[in-house]
């Protein structure tokens, strides 16, 4: 009976909010939903009704095939004036929400009249309206501050092009929306960005130590180790230097490292677990540079965990340096860092910037994860191309490279830059 009650309630509820939003739904979204047998019918049906301008909203199968949301398009949410009553709906769903949570512990889920697909699906239904409520609100918001203030505009068509992210560049456009000239506001930005760059304190080239390299396969790890060590040696004497390698899963992968070991005369050592590296450390425990090379798998290999583990349980001070490459997309740079854990990570090697168009997505990742910056590799040379991290040089570049490589295709495609674009 308890549980009848509540689902009674919280269907009430979400009739009530669905109701709220079809009052302002023209002026909202020109939302409409359609059922077809399958995908290909319904994206015909989407582009014969609602024009070649629409925009699919999401997508999910139902008992007639597919169900397709789709708007006309976003220039309606720009132009609209509903952004209380969207407001109004999700408080409407965030005191859903309290009460869902109220309830649900004196609830007994064993009885036979509660299933969990009814619940998890109530729970989902409230979660997908939320989200396309708030999007659509950020929107509109975020387009009435900029049609304001157009310095904020350009200022975020340039961050964007320089490819950093959302978040990042809508805090530093916050910070310098009460400027009104141009020059003044993005210098203002680029003083804050410079501050959020952090540099790690300790130049392993000029004080030496013991560092392990991570990071996935192909971003240069071998030869930025090859860099630091040949670096390391025209600064004091290649007999302080020892090379450990511990990748025994890339074919080639020891040889490629003696390679280097030989000519810059510094002796390899080949440690391939746990306790073969523990070996190898205390019989190099004099030595000034120990520099570790480990295995690059993908950022969702199970493996990485082991090679975090293996460098964490040694009783050694080993600072761990994850190597990043600076041409990959920000979505992968996020995951790649999340996954060799950012906690694990005492600071950032940014590879081949010279490959690269953008290196804002890579500053934003480090900046919004706290990581600092030890080195900048730009180039295959061995040991020319390695540079000391720099704040004002990596903010410089960053916008350097969009000055000369960025186009408006570069910037982030979400519907609110595109909102922004029209008005430019």
């Amino acid at each position: 009976m308890q549980y009848r009650n509540w689902r009674q309630q919280q269907d009430d509820d979400f009739v009530s909010i669905l109701n709220l939003i079809a009052v302002n739904q023209d002026s909202l979204m020109n939302l409409k939903k359609f059922h077809e047998k399958d995908m290909q019918t319904a994206l015909k049906k989407v582009r014969d009704e609602l024009g070649d301008a629409a925009v699919i909203i999401s997508t999910e199968e139902s008992t007639y095939g597919v169900e397709v949301t789709a708007a006309a398009d976003y220039e309606a949410v720009a132009n609209s004036d509903c952004v209380v009553e969207a407001d109004t709906v999700v408080e409407e769903l965030s005191s859903t929400e309290e009460s869902e949570q109220e309830i649900s512990e004196p609830l007994n889920l064993n009885d036979t009249k509660i299933t969990n697909a009814e619940f998890l699906q109530l729970h989902n239904e409230l979660n997908q309206l939320r989200n396309v409520i708030e999007s659509q609100t950020e929107i509109i918001s975020w387009n009435k501050i900029l049609n304001k203030n157009k310095n904020a505009r350009k200022n975020l068509q340039k961050l964007s092009v320089a490819g950093f992210g959302f978040n990042l560049s809508k805090s530093l456009l916050d910070l310098a929306n009460c400027i009104e000239d141009l020059n003044l506001a993005w210098e203002k930005i680029e003083h804050t960005l410079q501050e959020k760059i952090l540099i790690t304190k300790n130049n392993i080239i000029e004080t030496g130590g013991i560092a392990a390299l991570v990071g996935p396969t192909g971003v240069g790890k071998t030869t930025t180790i090859a860099k630091i060590a040949a670096q390391y040696a025209l600064l004091h004497k290649s007999q302080d230097i020892v090379l450990i390698s511990t990748d025994h899963y890339r074919i080639g992968a020891h040889d490629q490292i003696s390679i280097y070991g030989n000519i810059l005369n510094v002796p390899v050592i080949a440690a391939y677990d746990h306790s073969e590296l523990n070996k190898a450390l205390k019989i190099v425990k004099d030595k000034k540079l120990v520099l570790i090379d480990t295995a690059g798998f993908s950022q969702r290999d199970s493996r990485v965990n082991e090679i975090i583990n293996t460098i964490t349980q040694q009783p050694f001070d080993i600072t761990k340096y994850l190597v990043v490459a600076a041409n990959s997309q920000l979505c992968v740079q996020k995951e790649i860092i999340n996954n060799y854990h950012p906690d694990f990570l005492d600071g950032a090697i940014i590879s081949k910037t010279d490959e690269a168009s953008q290196i804002g997505g890579v500053l934003t990742c480090l900046i919004d994860t706290k990581i600092p910056i030890a080195f900048e590799t730009n180039g295959q040379r061995v040991p020319e191309d390695i540079l000391r991290a720099c704040k004002i040089k990596l903010q410089k570049k960053a916008i350097t490279l969009s000055e000369k490589f960025g186009n408006l295709e570069s910037i982030h495609s979400t519907e609110l830059y595109s909102e922004i674009l029209e008005n430019v």
